[in-house]
């Protein structure tokens, strides 16, 4: 029922958008495609940026000149020394979480809009993509490590919970509710990093990806939720899991808080972008965006799109950041930023109608899976209990949670770390959690079209 919502309104609201082609200041979803396309010619209206200098933090990069580098490159978990390795740590990183299946999961999970018919709005994946290219741009600009910002922003939401922000909302709901840690996206991409996604090694074992100190810390510390300016990393090497918030700390390294800020740039306008394409954005809403640049840059004289903002955005932060300020835009640039935050949030993430699937649906959905995999637990025979199973959405539970247990008849093909205790309850529950924050959303919603209507 909940899957023929989304597809029907996917359809409606794709049928208005291709209805609404007049265009409103020359704005229209078409108009926003071409746009992007010009992004390497536009510059900004405001003087004084095209002399700035760069490769100014070269002294501060995370390289072997570096003094954190021996904590910077250090593995969570080992990994296999090759005899003819010819990548940095970093590119190595950077490959070993693009060839993990959870980074191949993010292309079918929900950005903001959940939409399996409209291929033009974007997921999570693309929103990935779309960080790392430009937080390797301004780690190139101010002269970082390009590879160490790509690694982290390829592996920044490689735990987010299907449905995007609302399936967030909701497994963490179920976790508080069965008393179980808090749920949050980078604290669960930081475990999903270190103790659920693997790769085969030459003898065709499982490892961990054993990721270094500092894409670890850019993961978990990536928060794009910037509200002061001019970041400066923190000085502590710390145990990350004892990070209990979002925020809570600054990133280790220049490039982490690089990643961070390149977060906040990159969903900012893409998201206007996605709104607008399927009719949630309309002429008002648009011409109230525009007052709000002229507000803060009264000279700005170009069409109000994704690639305008990310292009002030950038390149303000590339002219005004310094090893002795720290990385931060303008007094002007960063009053927008926090003004098209509260114009998003306001006409798009809280909007009546704007989302097809609504937070107490998505809540449904995971709560239904939860709760019947949590009727599944047997103590000492649980993992035997679940391998019985002839329905492919238990069997593919089994399958995956006996992987992470001490189970004896795993031991040869799999060299992961051991996550649960199967024999407690508390472990159990945890492993449902895990599990369905790796799901993408069209498995999440027929695993629970499975629960809800048993045939």
């Amino acid at each position: 029922m909940i899957l023929a919502i989304i597809q029907n309104r996917a359809v409606v609201n794709t049928q208005k958008s291709i209805e609404k082609k007049t265009v409103y200041n020359n704005f229209s979803p078409n108009s926003l495609i071409s746009n992007r396309l010009d992004a390497d010619i536009f510059v900004p209206s405001f003087k004084g940026v095209e002399g700035s200098d760069t490769k100014k933090f070269s002294t501060e990069a995370m390289t072997k000149e570096n003094p954190n580098w021996l904590k910077a490159i250090e593995r969570y978990t080992p990994v296999e020394q090759k005899k003819y390795e010819i990548r940095t740590e970093f590119e190595r990183d950077r490959n070993r979480i693009m060839h993990s299946e959870g980074f191949d999961r993010l292309r079918f999970k929900t950005q903001v809009f959940p939409s399996p018919d409209n291929d033009m709005i974007s997921t999570r994946s693309s929103h990935v993509f779309q960080v790392t290219d430009i937080a390797r741009n301004i780690s190139k600009k101010l002269g970082l490590n390009e590879e160490l910002a790509e690694a982290i922003a390829l592996g920044h939401d490689i735990g987010h919970a299907p449905f995007g922000h609302d399936g967030e909302k909701s497994l963490n709901k179920i976790s508080i509710t069965h008393r179980l840690q808090p749920f949050w996206h980078e604290k669960n991409s930081l475990r999903m990093a270190d103790k659920f996604l693997t790769l085969q090694n030459s003898k065709g074992q499982e490892n961990n990806l054993g990721l270094t100190y500092a894409v670890r810390d850019g993961i978990i510390n990536h928060c794009g939720e910037v509200d002061e300016n001019f970041i400066k990393p923190r000085k502590d090497y710390i145990n990350l899991y004892d990070i209990q918030k979002a925020g809570q700390v600054q990133p280790f390294t220049w490039e982490g808080i690089v990643v961070k800020i390149a977060d906040k740039i990159a969903y900012l306008g893409r998201d206007i972008e996605d709104a607008s394409k399927i009719g949630v954005l309309n002429k008002k809403n648009h011409q109230e965006l525009k007052e709000i640049l002229k507000k803060h840059i009264p000279d700005f004289d170009a069409e109000v799109n994704n690639t305008t903002l990310m292009s002030i955005f950038v390149t303000d932060l590339v002219k005004n950041s310094s090893p002795q300020k720290g990385i931060g835009f303008s007094k002007p640039v960063f009053n927008l930023m926090n003004d098209i935050k509260n114009y998003n949030y306001k006409n798009i993430y809280l909007a009546k109608d704007a989302k097809k699937i609504s937070q107490q649906q998505c809540y449904k959905v995971l709560k239904t899976i939860f709760d019947n995999y949590a009727l599944m637990y047997r103590k000492n025979d649980t993992l035997s209990f679940l391998q019985k199973a002839t329905d492919p959405y238990t069997n593919n539970f089994s399958k995956w949670i006996e992987k992470y247990t001490n189970n004896q008849s795993k031991l040869r093909n799999y060299k992961n770390t051991t996550v649960y205790d199967m024999t407690d309850y508390n472990d159990y529950k945890q492993a449902i959690i895990d599990y369905i924050s790796g799901m993408t959303d069209k498995y999440a919603l027929k695993t629970y079209n499975f629960f809800a209507n048993p045939s």
